[in-house]
């Protein structure tokens, strides 16, 4: 292994953990109602937040590809960091722009955080090995986030302007880890033109190192990300699954703290298994049984203990669908648009996480909760259905 290359995977993986360590993750809502902003006006941040971070999806993805993804990073940390700022110095309508700010910044970050990982992994003789890389960085992360959540909100209790000095420092120390970080050599496709960028290559074979299955690679990538946005979807949905049983906040607080303990077993466990069985098998079983418990989910309806435990378990497979689909995306893509294709993925995810938010809370408004459970499973059996089929004819990978 080369020792620079070496050197480089550990700065960057250390970078990759205190990226999740965002203190003011769980209680930013609370912050702007303290700012007296109205619920009106905060959920007009969310869906403005929302609405902006599916439009740059794709032209931020490009960037990342054009300008190196080290560069669109960087500059998605600064962004950040200056809407930290602007947090604490401005007010009223202001805050509201500054949605457009943070999903921007985001959007910078999301394909090419993973990205530049991938590659950084391989120029260290660490490919094979990517998935293990991941898997163990993800279950750092998750751990770090469900850290750094309670840590901010005993901070906040203190002081809100505490809290949002101590997410600034932490910007600057990702910008500090980010220098040393050399731009990756990229490996083109056989369509690539030194110093020529097209973004019409995505569509075209050769990106895709995989040759003959490439639309079927491009088939896991929108399939996976939809049945991703689906898990969201219900993920979210737990609040109000849970408040119909009238469970105590702190009950839905504690759930939603230990999920991020069980995305870290679940990236542990992906690993395990696709070493064992293979990713592609490791990812359709996952999806087979995740779409069994949500067979049997009204059943456990009148039982708000058993639910709760049922839900931890839909709440771990995803994680484990969505590794081994990605690692398997990675492998199968060419440098030249790896970033662009995993904003299009996070993209697919976004809008239909969107979608299925709307129909869930329609259903489960109109109907009691055992019916509305039903309708949800029936949707994720349908869909789970129709992404195992176009899955199983896909040789991305032996593994």
């Amino acid at each position: 292994m080369n020792k620079n290359a070496a050197t480089q995977l550990h700065i960057y993986s250390t970078f990759f953990v205190l990226a999740g360590f965002v203190l003011n993750r769980g209680v930013f809502l609370l912050f702007l109602a303290e700012k007296g902003m109205s619920v009106t006006e905060i959920a007009l941040y969310q869906a403005l937040f929302n609405i902006a971070t599916v439009v740059l999806e794709l032209p931020t993805g490009l960037i990342g590809d054009f300008f190196g993804k080290k560069f669109s990073i960087q500059v998605g940390v600064l962004l950040l960091f200056f809407h930290t700022a602007g947090m604490l110095l401005l007010s009223g309508p202001f805050l509201v722009v500054l949605s457009l700010v943070e999903a921007l910044a985001y959007s910078l970050q999301s394909g090419s955080e993973q990205a530049l990982l991938y590659e950084i992994a391989r120029n260290a003789g660490q490919g094979e090995r990517f998935l293990t890389i991941n898997a163990r960085l993800l279950a750092a992360q998750s751990i770090a986030t469900g850290m750094a959540i309670v840590l901010g909100s005993f901070i906040a209790q203190v002081s809100w302007s505490a809290l949002y000095v101590c997410v600034s420092v932490f910007y600057l120390l990702q910008l500090f880890l980010l220098y040393p970080i050399e731009r990756t050599e990229a490996t083109r496709s056989e369509s690539s033109e030194k110093g020529r960028f097209d973004a019409a290559k995505m569509f075209r074979r050769e990106t895709w190192r995989v040759g003959e299955s490439a639309f079927a690679v491009l088939l896991l990538l929108i399939g996976t990300s939809m049945l991703d946005g689906f898990y969201g979807s219900y993920y979210n949905l737990n609040q109000l699954v849970f408040d119909a049983f009238d469970a105590p906040v702190s009950i839905i607080g504690i759930f939603f703290g230990a999920s991020y303990a069980v995305n870290a077993t679940a990236y542990i466990a992906a690993d395990f298994f696709s070493l064992r069985f293979g990713k592609r098998n490791t990812m359709l079983g996952s999806m087979l049984i995740e779409a069994g418990l949500f067979m049997i989910l009204p059943w456990f309806a009148s039982n708000p203990l058993c639910l709760f435990g049922l839900s931890m378990v839909l709440c771990f497979l995803p994680e484990v669908v969505y590794i081994t689909s990605e690692n398997l995306i990675q492998d199968a893509i060419a440098d030249d648009l790896r970033a662009t294709i995993l904003s299009v993925a996070s993209l697919v995810r976004a809008l239909f996480s969107a979608v299925f938010f709307s129909i869930f809370g329609h259903v489960l408004g109109l109907y009691p909760i055992q019916i509305a459970l039903g309708i949800i499973g029936a949707i994720a059996i349908a869909i789970t259905a129709v992404v195992s089929l176009k899955m199983v004819g896909i040789q991305v990978s032996k593994n």
